[in-house]
């Protein structure tokens, strides 16, 4: 059946029009925002339902936001496979490791042997101009310990070894706990007005990793005191 737009009351065009605008304007909006498409999208739905069209209408005005939105996607999805990295870290550093993507005054990007290297201060930050590293995670990155010289020792990623007891550690702490490292996931987003470009990890015991997932935000979103690191880099680097 063919879709004769002039027969479209007002009421019905604009219903459907909001609902297409609304459910696919999440592509182009961030954080709060989307409660808004969310809102302008039901609307749309409910303009809709009263227009007094046909139940063949009603359905497609249902169906078709969700048809652009998934066509959109196929489209516009990112299914590159992530760069894997070397993350360089402080000796004897454990805690959260965060390196800041995309920072217009931050390190030139490096590589070794294909890996992105990923050099952290003693606070287990960096700041680099590399971009973006979405995808499919192929290649674990790999975590050492390091002096800053030649000096580098090997660790786990527990993303890599998940059963604890199939460890054999190279690094354990004062109490003799190994000390291993988690990679979590690539985050782009905004903190208030600020945007984040993230890629973060954990070093440590098996125990402080659990307080550290069950205290921290991430991954489903940017903890609000990293807003505070990326302004002050910012501004020392204006």
């Amino acid at each position: 059946m063919t879709l004769d737009t002039s027969s479209l009351n007002r009421w019905y065009a604009i219903g459907l029009l909001l609902a297409i605008g609304g459910c696919n304007s999440i592509f182009l909006v961030e954080g709060n925002s989307m409660y808004i498409s969310a809102v302008i999208y039901l609307f749309g739905l409910v303009l809709v339902w009263w227009s007094g069209m046909s139940v063949f209408h009603k359905m497609l005005a249902f169906l078709l936001p969700a048809v652009i939105f998934v066509s959109i996607y196929t489209i516009t999805n990112d299914n590159r496979v992530k760069e894997p990295a070397i993350w360089l870290i402080p000796d004897g550093y454990t805690g959260p490791l965060y390196v800041f993507l995309e920072e217009g005054c931050g390190q030139e990007g490096r590589l070794e042997n294909d890996y992105r290297l990923y050099e952290l201060d003693m606070g287990g930050k960096l700041f680099s101009k590399q971009t973006a590293n979405p995808g499919l995670v192929v290649t674990p990155s790999e975590f050492f310990y390091t002096d800053g010289k030649n000096y580098r020792v090997h660790l786990q990623n527990l993303t890599v070894h998940q059963d604890t007891s199939a460890f054999n550690p190279t690094w354990r702490d004062s109490t003799g706990q190994p000390i291993f490292a988690y990679q979590g996931e690539s985050i782009k987003g905004r903190i208030g007005e600020t945007k984040v470009t993230l890629e973060y990890a954990y070093v440590g015991t098996y125990r402080d990793y659990l307080e550290f997932v069950r205290g921290s935000l991430l991954p489903d979103s940017l903890p609000p005191e990293l807003g505070s690191i990326v302004q002050l880099f910012r501004a020392d680097c204006k």
